[in-house]
C-alpha cells in the first residue's frame, strides 16, 4: 500500500500563495481596479477556493477564465497545472507547469511542485533531475522538500537505495521532516530492519499527527518483532480511528487468514 506523499508541493504552494491572493482581491475590492492582472489574480483565488471544496468543474471555469486574462502570470499557469492533473488532463497539466516553470525558473515551489507532477505520471528521470537542481539551489528555502520529491521518484522507479539515500539527505537537512521519516520507516520494514523501522516511526509519530498509514505501519512493524501487546496496541488504535480506511481493510483480511 502506497504512501499518499506523491504530490506535497501542491498544498504549499497554495498556502504560500494565499496571502497574497488575498490581499490583491481586497486592494482591487477597495480601489475598484478592472484590469485584466487583477480580475487574474481573483479567479486563480476563485479556483484554489473551488478546488479546496472538491468543485473541479467550477474549479476549471475560474482558472480558464484567469489564463485568459492574463496569460504571463506564472502563478496562474501553476494552479492551471494543479487543476488540470487534478482532473487527469495529463498533457495540458504537464504544460502549464513547464510555462510556469519558464517564466520563473527561480521559484523553488514552482520547479519542485512541476518535478512531483513529473513523477507522478512516471516521467522519472526529468523530475528527478529537476528536483535535485531545486534542491541545490542556495536560493530555495525548503530543499528538503526537493530531495523528498527526488527519492520519491527514485522509489516509484524501483531504485529504493537511491530513495533511502535523498531521504536521509532531507533528514540531515530537517531531522523532523515527517514524510522523509515515514519513508524510511516503510523502507527499513521491507528490509525487514524491525528496529530502525520503529525508531523512525516512533520519530514520525512524535512530530506528525497518526494516520491511518502510519497505524498500520506500526502494527507491520510489530508484527515482524513479534510483539503481540504492541501489535493489538496498533490494530485497535487503527480499527477505531480509521475504521473505513484501506489500511484497516488490510488488517481485517491480515487477521481472517491468521484464524
Amino acid at each position: 500500500m502506497k504512501q499518499q506523499f506523491r504530490l506535497p508541493l501542491a498544498s504549499a504552494v497554495v498556502a504560500t500563495l494565499l496571502p497574497l491572493l488575498n490581499a490583491c482581491v481586497t486592494t482591487s475590492d477597495q480601489l475598484g481596479k478592472k484590469d485584466d492582472a487583477v480580475a487574474a489574480v481573483a479567479n486563480m483565488q476563485l479556483s484554489i477556493d473551488s478546488m479546496q471544496r472538491g468543485d473541479l468543474s467550477e474549479a476549471k471555469a475560474k482558472i480558464d477564465r484567469a489564463l485568459g486574462q492574463d496569460p504571463k502570470n506564472a502563478s496562474v499557469r501553476y494552479v492551471a497545472g494543479m487543476l488540470y492533473s487534478r482532473i487527469n488532463e495529463v498533457h495540458k497539466a504537464d504544460s502549464f507547469y513547464a510555462e510556469a516553470v519558464n517564466l520563473e525558473p527561480r521559484n523553488g515551489d514552482y520547479v519542485n511542485g512541476y518535478a512531483a507532477f513529473l513523477c507522478s505520471h512516471k516521467f522519472y528521470t526529468k523530475g528527478e533531475k529537476m528536483a535535485l537542481k531545486i534542491a541545490d539551489d542556495p536560493l530555495y528555502k525548503a530543499p528538503y522538500m526537493a530531495l523528498l520529491n527526488a527519492g520519491n521518484c527514485a522509489l516509484d522507479d524501483g531504485r529504493p537505495n537511491k530513495a533511502e539515500e535523498y531521504f536521509r539527505s532531507a533528514l540531515k537537512l530537517q531531522p523532523n521532516f515527517s514524510p522523509a521519516l515515514l519513508q524510511m520507516a516503510e523502507l527499513e520494514l521491507k528490509g525487514t530492519n524491525y528496529l530502525s523501522a520503529r525508531a523512525f516511526l516512533e520519530r514520525y509519530l512524535q512530530n506528525a499527527p497518526t494516520t491511518a498509514f502510519s497505524l498500520w505501519l506500526g502494527v507491520r512493524i510489530e508484527r515482524g518483532m513479534g510483539n503481540l501487546n504492541a501489535v493489538q496496541n496498533y490494530s485497535r488504535r487503527l480499527k477505531e480511528d480509521f475504521p473505513t480506511s484501506d489500511e484497516t481493510k488490510a488488517l481485517l483480511e491480515l487477521e481472517r487468514k491468521k484464524t
